[in-house]
C-alpha cells in the first residue's frame, strides 16, 4: 500500500509542474508520466488485493489447521 501511495503522490507532483509550466511539450510528456504512475499504482494495489484474497492457513486450509496425511 505505501509504494502506491508514493506512486500517486509523484503522479500528484507532476501533474502540478505540468500546470505550473508554460511549454506545452514539457507539460504534456509530466502528464503522460503522471498517468504511468497513476497506472503502476493501479497494478501494485490490484496485486495486493489478490493476495488478500487467498486462505490464511497452511497448506490450503482455510481454518489454519495442518493436513494430516
Amino acid at each position: 500500500m505505501e509504494r502506491a501511495m508514493y506512486f500517486r503522490q509523484q503522479a500528484e507532483v507532476l501533474l502540478g509542474i505540468s500546470r505550473a509550466t508554460i511549454d506545452l511539450g514539457v507539460a504534456r510528456r509530466l502528464r503522460i508520466l503522471a498517468a504511468e504512475f497513476q497506472a503502476k499504482a493501479d497494478e501494485l494495489e490490484d496485486a495486493e488485493t489478490d493476495f488478500s484474497d487467498m486462505p490464511v492457513g497452511r497448506r490450503g486450509s482455510s481454518s489454519g489447521e495442518m493436513d494430516r496425511h
